[in-house]
């Protein structure tokens, strides 16, 4: 029996929507709160900045026994940031403290409680939930750099001779440490949109045929409240609402359906992975983890099935 279905009438129906929605666009990674939560265009170091950090876009929340607690929330440099902002803002303050912080020979030459201060709070914790995890793949990170006598700037004008940059990006990618784990590189094409829509467009796409879904957990969470993907198997939709930790074959079974309908949006849509992400990611505000879901607000409402008890794969992972 199948276990979830892909709606091929929401997919048509979505796609008709975002061909023609203002909003469905690629972000910049730089103009909303220039300089505080992005770094700002031209500063010294942006680039490794940015390898490092979308290296560490994961495991925001944490769990109370084996549900679902809360999302991440820390407060720094007088902000109360969420995951994934308050990622970037670390890593944005670090780098304009020193611009050669992320360098992968200064990040080797650093002690585990020196790189545990590059996220601390403003009371002096570092809040990361899976921080064991994040300082291993630091270590190794670094350690594939040095042992291939390379860096961040030399690996894109590496991929910038390359015929399809895109593709050869995320082939380096796939063996880098922070990328290297996942297998529908989430990061990686997170890392090539970031370079290429940033002001000084890092990455030149020639091949947007080589662009792949970013399926995080806000992604995975619209595609099943909006019933892009249809949960049909009743034991789990039941942990789906429990908000209950999932064993892997079921979170690889709803992220791969996932990633296969945005597959199917971005083609019927003929947007970018980029256009498409930036939508389904703003649209979290509207439908959050934490409050009731803000249907009148979403421009979506109209075509979204409102399945709004159903909840993402609870699932540990350094991957998204």
């Amino acid at each position: 029996m199948n276990r979830l279905v892909i709606d091929k009438r929401q997919l048509s129906a979505f796609a008709a929507f975002l061909k023609q929605s203002p909003a469905a666009a690629p972000f910049d990674f730089c103009t909303r709160s220039e300089g505080f939560i992005y770094p700002r265009r031209d500063q010294d170091g942006v680039r490794e900045t940015f390898f490092f950090s979308c290296a560490h876009q994961f495991g925001f929340w944490t769990l109370d026994g084996d549900r679902w607690k809360a999302p991440m929330i820390a407060r720094i440099d007088g902000h109360d940031l969420k995951g994934s902002d308050y990622l970037f803002r670390a890593c944005t303050r670090a780098s304009q403290h020193n611009p050669s912080v992320f360098l992968p020979t200064t990040l080797a030459a650093m002690s585990d409680a020196q790189l545990a201060g590059l996220f601390q709070d403003d009371a002096g914790h570092n809040p990361l939930p899976m921080w064991p995890e994040h300082l291993a793949l630091i270590h190794g990170y670094a350690q594939w750099f040095v042992q291939h006598d390379t860096s961040p700037a030399q690996v894109l004008q590496d991929v910038a001779a390359s015929p399809t940059p895109l593709h050869a990006l995320l082939h380096v990618l796939a063996d880098i440490p922070g990328y290297a784990e996942d297998p529908l590189q989430k990061k990686s094409m997170l890392l090539a949109i970031t370079l290429e829509n940033r002001p000084e467009h890092f990455l030149h796409v020639t091949d947007p045929e080589s662009a792949i879904p970013i399926i995080d957990y806000h992604l995975q969470r619209s595609a099943l409240r909006t019933e892009l993907v249809r949960v049909i198997d009743p034991a789990l939709r039941r942990s789906l609402i429990a908000r209950r930790q999932l064993p892997p074959r079921d979170e690889e079974l709803i992220r791969a359906a996932t990633y296969e309908a945005v597959a199917c949006l971005m083609a019927q849509s003929g947007l970018s992975a980029a256009a498409v992400d930036w939508f389904f990611f703003q649209n979290r505000t509207r439908c959050p983890e934490t409050t009731a879901p803000d249907c009148p607000a979403c421009p979506v409402q109209a075509i979204c099935a409102q399945e709004t008890d159903l909840f993402q794969p609870v699932f540990r992972t350094t991957a998204y």
